[in-house]
């Protein structure tokens, strides 16, 4: 079964670089034998098919192509495939305001493939990294050592300092605090895997939130701050649920004015840690009144992958970008911080060296994460498993196309007895303040947007840049949430 997935995303991968050296090739060749003919030979051979004969044939390998590359042109690739609401009325105004998010991406006509989509992100990602002057804050987050015993305390061995890109500058000084002030709406970002605030992974989505006065604050996670290594042997892939906790109060209590409008947004692998910390929280809300717990107006996952149990099997995240990313986490989390993380189990260390997937990996570094072994982490940990107690406003957007988080990861049934039976998606729809926007093209993150002019404006140069709906619904949902659910930044 993985080989058959492997395949197909395989053909998937070769499909437009195929065609499109095909396409040169036939192109080539054709018009050359129009304008340099061969001369006519003054007997043909009766084996030889005359030229002419051959033209239909080549008409035919034309229009083909033709229609490969023109036909998205005539039938509908873009838009949304399904959507699943909450029961909450306010959910209708919610979308009265955010016209983009029903309306689904309208991708290029000639980048619709699942792979080529990543091609002109990941170029435009490259000339915004480092263009973001952020404020540099840097934190003391504190951990326990086995989070699978209830009240274990926090021991220092375990502290470690992570870093929060802020922008725009809290400094009301910085030309770009202009329009800014203690008061004005922030967005805690949680970066995807080996990513930090430069690279989200694309910074486009700071910019447009800071065009429509929103200001972030990237959370580098322990092990994701470029250049510093861990002091600690505690690092979780998906991000630690207790670390955001701590920054939560940390913003709120001493960066930002009282009352201020929080939002909580996770790309890729950081909406894990974004779905089970607003599960955890909200719980807390419901059975634990009495305890303070953080509040959100609202919160947006971007492609997350549901059941981590299982969310990084080959089959699930595909050829060859589970091979690809298992070799960049061994290196960027194992690799450079080995020796600190041999002093609380070589033998992990060794397994996660060992690993052959992104699944086995996150199997194997339980422990770094404060469980004992995989089963252990994913009681503590999975986000789906109290993914019924959220009750803060969350949009959720998948692509039908992603071949990093198999869209089979919604529709499943959910194994576990809490959740009667019912798939993650009916799950969400039984929540009261759930959405979720399945397109039916976006890739992993890109959401590219636009027919045949897929580029916007950038509102921190002036430049152009890529188009994606993902930003765009983002923009609009925050902006929404802030009339719609304005009463919850007082909870």
């Amino acid at each position: 079964m993985d080989t058959m997935h492997d395949i197909d995303n395989m053909t998937s991968l070769i499909e437009p670089i195929f065609l499109f050296f095909c396409t040169v090739t036939f192109n080539a060749y054709f018009f050359h034998r129009i304008l340099f003919p061969k001369a006519k030979p003054t007997e043909a051979k009766s084996s030889e098919v005359p030229f002419s004969n051959r033209i239909p044939v080549r008409i035919a390998i034309l229009v083909g192509l033709a229609a490969y590359y023109f036909g998205p042109l005539y039938y509908n690739t873009g838009g949304l495939e399904d959507f699943i609401q909450g029961s909450d009325p306010k959910l209708e105004q919610i979308l009265a305001l955010s016209p983009s998010i029903l309306k689904g991406p309208s991708p290029p006509w000639m980048l619709q493939n699942r792979h080529m989509q990543f091609v002109p992100w990941m170029i435009q990602n490259e000339f915004h990294r480092g263009g973001i002057p952020f404020e540099r804050h840097e934190f003391n987050v504190s951990a326990c050592l086995d989070k699978g015993v209830k009240d274990c305390v926090h021991d220092p061995s375990l502290n470690e300092t992570i870093s929060l890109d802020i922008f725009p500058p809290l400094d009301p000084s910085s030309e770009y605090s202009t329009n800014f002030n203690s008061s004005s709406p922030v967005v805690l970002v949680a970066p995807g895997l080996r990513c930090f605030s430069q690279d989200l992974p694309s910074n486009m989505i700071i910019r447009r939130l800071w065009a429509e006065g929103f200001r972030t604050v990237a959370i580098n996670r322990r092990g994701h701050t470029p250049d510093q290594l861990l002091k600690a042997p505690r690092w979780n892939l998906f991000g630690d649920v207790d670390d955001l906790e701590q920054v939560y109060w940390h913003v709120k209590n001493n960066l930002v004015a009282p009352n201020t409008a929080l939002f909580l947004h996770g790309i890729s692998s950081g909406c894990a840690v974004v779905v089970r910390a607003l599960s955890v929280w909200d719980k807390r809300k419901e059975t634990n009144p009495e305890l303070p717990s953080p509040t959100f107006v609202g919160s947006i996952t971007l492609t997350p992958g549901y059941d981590t149990s299982k969310v990084l099997k080959r089959e699930r995240f595909k050829f060859p970008y589970n091979a690809l990313m298992t070799a960049m986490v061994k290196d960027h989390f194992v690799h450079q911080n080995e020796a600190v993380l041999r002093e609380l189990d070589s033998e992990a260390v060794d397994k996660t060296l060992a690993a052959e997937s992104l699944q086995d990996f996150l199997d194997a570094a339980a422990p770094f994460a404060g469980y004992k072994n995989a089963d252990a982490y994913y009681e503590g940990e999975n986000p789906v498993n109290e993914l019924h107690f959220i009750s803060t406003p969350v949009f959720v957007m998948n692509s039908l196309d992603d071949p990093c988080c198999a869209i089979s990861n919604l529709y499943e049934k959910s194994p576990y007895p809490q959740h009667n039976n019912m798939s993650y998606a009916e799950l969400v729809g039984k929540t009261k303040r759930g959405l979720i926007a399945v397109t039916k093209t976006g890739s992993h993150c890109p959401f590219l947007d636009g027919t045949f002019f897929p580029f916007t404006k950038d509102p921190f140069n002036g430049y152009w840049m890529i188009s994606s709906w993902a930003d765009t619904a983002a923009v609009e949902f925050y902006s929404a949430a802030l009339k719609v659910y304005d009463e919850r930044r007082f909870l």
